[in-house]
């Protein structure tokens, strides 16, 4: 009896493992990360968060899928925002301070070493936003840090990747 109880604890164990990695393997993104060279020649990128890590507090995982998309003439911010505000907030729009859509907004781009390069945004049709500083690495790994108007910065880490024109 108890070698039956024990096969079967350790079947069950096996099965949910497996599940779980089937699970994890269908949750990929399909995207693959570019060179940031690559990315920062075509002006068509996104930037996938992957963890949020905000002034105070504990670093956040992020399981949705919040984006940063440049289009090169339009950028559309989706991130959750974890912080302090300080005053003039908007609680009634629904929306958070991080999900907005830009048509006007300057962007500078620097080769920072080797392997790096730096890319300023800056609003200038979003008051909320005073600048949104990436960093994209050759691994296809990514850095964001946002600075807010009225409310605490926070930053967040993840994966950038070239995006088609037509996906614009």
């Amino acid at each position: 009896m108890k070698q039956l109880l024990c096969s079967i604890t350790i079947s069950a164990l096996l099965l949910t493992g497996a599940a779980g990695n089937l699970l994890a393997q269908k949750t990929k993104p399909t995207a693959k990360p570019a060179p940031a060279g690559m990315v920062t020649d075509s002006s068509n990128w996104e930037f996938t968060a992957v963890q949020a890590m905000p002034q105070y507090g504990t670093p956040q995982y992020i399981s949705a899928n919040y984006t940063v998309t440049c289009t090169g003439k339009k950028l559309i911010v989706y991130l959750p925002y974890y912080g302090r505000a300080t005053a003039g907030i908007d609680i009634y729009s629904g929306k958070g301070p991080l999900d907005f859509k830009s048509a006007d907004f300057t962007i500078k781009k620097l080769k920072a070493k080797p392997g790096r390069w730096s890319i300023s945004i800056r609003p200038n049709d979003y008051r909320e936003v005073q600048s949104m500083d990436l960093t994209f690495y050759d691994d296809g790994t990514a850095n964001l840090n946002v600075s807010l108007s009225n409310r605490s910065p926070i930053s967040f880490t993840g994966t950038v990747a070239a995006i088609a024109a037509n996906q614009q």
